[in-house]
């Protein structure tokens, strides 16, 4: 192991975008709101992820996948299995997917991300926006 790598861990996942019927409720109100926030700026780790990655419940991380880069909360959930992240479908999600160029719909399942620990503010709106 790396001397950086014992100062700044990350893991290698694979994400999963999922669909959520909170987020779609949320955001069928129009304007984007804390509650709508607090849904989708999250992902969900395995209890031995959130550990190599020395997070605890409710830490930010940051995710990087080839596409974008985000902060988001960080929750345990070992349901997901070591190696995978999931997350709720919303712009904090969609930073992460490659558009295709021929028009097809983007992969939502298997992103390859880097996640490593975050002292930062999760990732604004306004900033996935640019506006």
């Amino acid at each position: 192991m790396a001397l950086g790598d014992f100062l700044f861990p990350h893991v290698e996942l694979k994400l999963v975008i999922v669909r959520s019927f909170r987020t779609d409720v949320e955001s069928a109100r129009g304007k984007p709101s804390e509650k709508y926030a607090s849904e989708t700026a999250l992902v969900r780790l395995n209890n031995n992820d959130m550990r190599r990655l020395s997070l605890k419940e409710g830490s930010t991380v940051r995710l990087k996948s080839p596409t974008g880069m985000i902060i988001i909360r960080a929750t345990i959930d070992d349901k997901v299995p070591e190696g995978s992240a999931v997350m709720p479908h919303g712009p904090w999600a969609l930073a992460l997917v490659a558009v295709p160029e021929n028009e097809l719909p983007p992969t939502f399942h298997g992103v390859a991300v880097i996640a490593t620990r975050s002292k930062d503010d999760i990732t604004s709106l306004e900033t996935l926006f640019g506006s």
